[in-house]
């Protein structure tokens, strides 16, 4: 517990950067981690963890008092250094849908925010979208977020929730893991409906052109492809359900 709400904060994860300016605390942020450039004041904060790891003499020359870590991308091993230099160290879970109102009260219980507002607004928006697609007919999808070697999400992740909201079966959803490799075997034996690509491709024409080798898959053949925005779809923070709005109208299209 810390004495006092968190002045100088440090976030691990482009995600959490995000979440700790949505609560309001983005004056109290003095490092990030790489790829933390939403909202854009935060892309120029030094950065003191990257893929290769953490960069523990920076950060400890931020003084920061509270340092918030994402499981997926942060050794526990690192926390006694941290804890040494005077930081709490808050390790956050984040992969549903439901772990971003979490967060985001947690955050404000650590800087003595009202977040009531923030953390509601999320709960209502995914609500509204659950009740306005939860009766559409169901369409299996293939969620692809790299294209070489081919990659998916299986079910324990808020993308599979957040196409599951719309609506859509992902059809690897069963697979063990997080973010599984798939054979181009199994996508041509589930031949999905429609093909969702965010993350996979620079942009929209590379994605088309991609997935124009493969007119045999009834998705491919009759234009089901769905480009999605990777910003809002793949790190889950308060802009979640605006993406999750835009995917479910162009899965809609696609039926």
């Amino acid at each position: 517990m810390l004495p006092a709400p968190a002045q100088r904060i440090v976030t691990l994860a482009p995600f959490l950067t995000e979440l700790a300016y949505a609560v309001g605390a983005g004056s109290r942020v003095v490092g990030v981690s790489a790829y933390s450039d939403y909202p854009a004041e935060a892309g120029k904060l030094p950065v003191v963890s990257s893929a290769a790891g953490l960069s523990i003499e920076p950060l400890a020359a931020l003084r920061p008092d509270l340092v918030i870590a994402w499981r997926d991308s942060f050794r526990v091993e690192d926390i006694p250094q941290i804890e040494g230099f005077g930081a709490a160290v808050y390790v956050a879970q984040g992969r549903r849908l439901d772990d971003v109102p979490r967060l985001l009260r947690q955050i404000g219980i650590a800087t003595g925010l009202d977040v009531t507002a923030q953390a509601s607004a999320f709960e209502r928006e995914v609500a509204s979208l659950r009740a306005t697609y939860s009766a559409k007919p169901r369409v299996d999808a293939f969620l692809e977020i790299w294209h070489r070697p081919l990659t998916t999400i299986s079910g324990g992740h808020f993308m599979n929730d957040a196409i599951e909201l719309c609506g859509a079966r992902n059809i690897f959803k069963d697979l063990a893991g997080v973010a599984p490799q798939v054979a181009w075997e199994e996508v041509y034996a589930r031949d999905p409906f429609v093909i969702v690509g965010t993350g996979s491709a620079a942009n929209e024409a590379e994605f088309r052109a991609n997935w124009s080798e493969r007119a045999t898959l009834a998705a491919v053949r009759s234009g089901r492809l769905v480009w999605a925005d990777a910003d809002t779809l793949q790190r889950p923070t308060t802009r979640t359900p605006q993406g999750i709005r835009r995917l479910c109208a162009a899965l809609d299209k696609a039926r």
